[in-house]
């Protein structure tokens, strides 16, 4: 482990308690050395890559301001979100930027391109960070999206009016820069699932640490912060979409072409579901997770759903294989709860299921899953049941969890 190393790592320490949002989006990602990097730092992939020659001599704190940076746009998804058709990832660095720079005060001795580029191109931009006192939100309090346009237009125009041999002027170098600091850049759902749920989180024990303000707001605004099961199905059928991916050398690579292997997704996807029917589910609880069942198929790649009834055990060995007209009514349990059976039916069948969907109230013994993989989305019935259990779900490897707010 070298020295810059080391620094990072005591810094990430010291957020656990400071900083518990930034502390949990860094552990998302692997800090790791990048010898080739001719800027300081850059974050994609899961990764953020560093430069030691950069960092090897500068102080803690302008080593931990630029940590931040990066995580910043990692809470923020700018390197994760569906890009426009046709992006240029440059721009989009720049437009991550100044995004950045108009919530978050830039300290001394942080460079980023966005702002060096505007400051170069617009006296009135140069002018507002001039002023004492003064951020780029006095300028023009732009969206990620918006900065994106802004910016696309400022460089077409300058490109255009440039004269032949012109392009080795200081416009163009920060654009190679903001190129290499977004090579990494690619929609990713497993990434943005990942982050949501630390968002998510933190939104609950509000573990927001020093983000506030307009970031801790554009975080919220980003992530679309809500605990809508609607979106968690989203999410759930997000993760089952990637543990379809399947590598293939039929199709190319979209970055690297025959070079490396490409992928394509199953269309289709089957899932299980496992309801409570135990004593302490309500009449209630069940008719809200019989409209939820009713209605799953939105999901749009479902082609069939199985249902399982568990109270302390199962109540039906042979899963029911519903439609869009099914009808649970006379299913009947009412005992005490043990999920074990339910998630074990699961993994027993895991090469017929790409996911486990479970109605519950949370109460029961907490069951072992070990090192199984699997999508398994926990549905609860109430807030209150959310908050009681949501630590032990989250704990089990592979589970989210979210509630019905009624």
């Amino acid at each position: 482990m070298n020295t810059v190393d080391l620094k990072f790592k005591q810094i990430v320490s010291s957020w656990f308690y400071s900083e518990p949002l930034l502390f949990s989006a860094v552990c998302t990602h692997k800090i790791i050395e990048n010898p080739s990097l001719t800027i300081p730092m850059r974050c994609g992939n899961l990764r953020i890559e560093y430069s030691y020659d950069f960092f090897k001599e500068l102080e803690d704190s302008v080593l931990e301001a630029y940590l931040k940076i990066e995580v910043f746009r990692i809470l923020l998804l700018h390197p994760y979100s569906r890009q426009p058709y046709n992006a240029k990832k440059s721009i989009l660095l720049m437009a991550s930027d100044l995004t950045i720079a108009r919530v978050h005060e830039i300290p001394e001795g942080v460079i980023l391109t966005g702002v060096e580029y505007m400051k170069s191109r617009d006296p009135a931009f140069a002018r507002a960070m001039e002023t004492p006192g003064k951020r780029v939100f006095t300028y023009e309090d732009l969206t990620f999206e918006d900065w994106y346009k802004k910016l696309y237009d400022l460089i077409s125009a300058a490109k255009n009016g440039q004269s032949a041999g012109s392009n080795e002027n200081s416009g163009d170098k920060m654009l190679l820069l903001a190129e290499e600091n977004a090579e990494l850049w690619e929609e990713n759902d497993e990434a943005q699932n990942k982050i949501q749920d630390e968002i998510q989180k933190a939104e609950i024990d509000q573990g927001w640490g020093g983000i506030e303000g307009e970031l801790q707001r554009s975080i919220q605004d980003k992530a679309d912060v809500s605990f809508d099961y609607r979106k968690a199905l989203s999410r759930f059928r997000a993760s089952i979409i990637n543990a379809s991916r399947r590598l293939t050398r039929m199709k190319p690579n979209r970055r690297f072409g025959f070079k490396a292997m490409g992928s394509r997704y199953e269309r289709k996807a089957n899932i299980l579901i496992a309801v409570d029917v135990s004593g302490s589910i309500t009449d209630e609880s069940f008719n809200n997770f019989y409209h939820i069942i009713k209605n799953i198929f939105f999901l749009g790649i479902i082609e069939k759903i199985d249902v399982i009834f568990f109270d302390v055990n199962l109540k039906n060995t042979k899963p029911v294989t519903i439609s869009r007209k099914v009808d649970l009514k006379d299913i009947k349990g009412r005992g005490g709860t043990n999920f074990q059976p339910a998630l074990d039916f699961y993994f027993d069948h895991s090469t017929i299921y790409n996911g486990l969907i479970i109605f519950t109230d949370g109460e029961g013994n907490i069951p072992s899953v070990g090192n199984k993989k699997g999508n398994i989305l926990w549905i609860l019935d109430s807030r209150i049941a959310f908050e009681k259990n949501k630590n032990w779900i989250s704990s089990l490897n592979g589970s989210q969890v979210t509630y019905i707010g009624i």
